[in-house]
């Protein structure tokens, strides 16, 4: 057999695992915010329950997938230099810049997949103000660190939950959420994108060692990629800072390009009729993103960072980063629907004859 290129085989599979995403999500309309909008606007628990058998799935196949390759996870990011403070006020951020953008990271990565330029700038926004923060904590870590607040909620070890209590708990909310829906085949994405996550564990941490290519133990996550991505740019396209994840959000986007052109349902003419809405300027979306560069940095990931894959390892920073987001981005949805400025697209793909809460 010719030899094969690991380098090229790494950034293919890579690339891959996005693909694969964004085709999946594109298609679904798989979407946190999008979530929280259906059960406000419509009473629909459909894409609820798509992330909650996300969330199930990604946690089961990722205990596996460490269990069998013996990957310790209390060594991965949603364990190490964990401040509890910065991951509540960073997640209560990330969750008011997704709802005031209309969009998490990732449903961004799939609308500007799907030809959305606002969600280009959005993206722009989040990727910036995503490398100021990481780049000002590894300018100025000491003063930031030795601040006495900061000190005194650093965690010294971060909780790892039991498994025997999350499951029961994540299936009596996936039960309330499907109770009313005929067809379990309409949140099957859920369980595609959970194994994705597992695999994303078991890539960087066994594959990537087969072709010899050092990186860190993660799985998906996008919003430190995207300050990733604009330090790319700035160093002059330097391929050095082209990393796994950075891989993962380019093959999103191309996923959900192609996965757009191929469903002829998600034209730009379906896409959102906010005529006799209020939504957000695109200067208030600018902003929405800032909030989710810098929150998503301070919580140590994003809806799927911390609500997939640092969930999946049953660390407790991740509970506590998730929750802050979904309760801001609930509470300013509310906020933003009693001012008519709650939009929602894509309600015709939802069959809510069949499946609402």
């Amino acid at each position: 057999m010719p030899n094969i290129d690991e380098n090229l085989l790494f950034l293919i599979l890579s690339l891959g695992i996005g693909f694969i995403y964004g085709v999946i999500a594109q298609r679904k309309q798989f979407c946190f915010s999008g979530s929280i909008k259906d059960m406000i606007l419509f009473k629909h628990s459909r894409r609820t329950a798509s992330l909650i058998v996300a969330i199930t799935t990604a946690l089961i196949a990722t205990q596996v997938v460490g269990y069998v390759y013996n990957i310790n996870f209390t060594m991965t990011k949603y364990y190490t230099n964990i401040n509890y403070l910065f991951i509540i006020i960073g997640g209560l951020m990330f969750g008011y810049g997704m709802m005031i953008s209309d969009g998490c990271s990732s449903r961004h990565l799939i609308k500007f997949g799907q030809g959305e330029i606002d969600s280009f700038w959005i993206l722009t926004s989040l990727g910036i103000f995503s490398y100021i923060t990481y780049k000002l904590f590894s300018l100025y870590p000491t003063k930031i660190f030795e601040n006495q607040i900061v000190q005194s909620t650093m965690a010294g070890e971060v909780w790892s939950m039991p498994l025997y209590l999350v499951i029961p708990i994540l299936l009596y909310i996936l039960y309330k959420s499907l109770i009313h829906c005929m067809n379990f085949f309409q949140v099957l994405d859920g369980v595609l994108i959970g194994l994705l996550v597992a695999f994303g564990w078991y890539f960087t941490s066994s594959i990537s060692g087969e072709l010899f290519i050092s990186v860190p133990v993660q799985s998906l996550s996008f919003v430190y990629p995207l300050g990733k991505i604009t330090e790319f740019i700035l160093s002059g396209f330097n391929t050095n800072t082209l990393l796994f994840s950075v891989l993962i959000v380019i093959g999103i986007i191309a996923g959900s390009f192609v996965s757009s052109k191929m469903n002829k349902k998600y034209s730009k003419k379906q896409m959102c009729d906010n005529s006799q809405q209020n939504p957000p300027s695109l200067f208030k979306k600018l902003i929405g993103g800032a909030f989710m560069g810098v929150g998503g940095i301070l919580a140590v990931g994003c809806t799927v960072g911390q609500g997939l894959s640092g969930f999946s390892t049953l660390s407790f920073a991740s509970l506590l980063a998730i929750s802050s987001i979904y309760l801001s981005a609930y509470i300013t949805a509310k906020i933003m629907h009693k001012n008519n400025a709650l939009i929602a697209c894509f309600v015709f793909d939802f069959e809510a004859r069949k499946c609402k809460k």
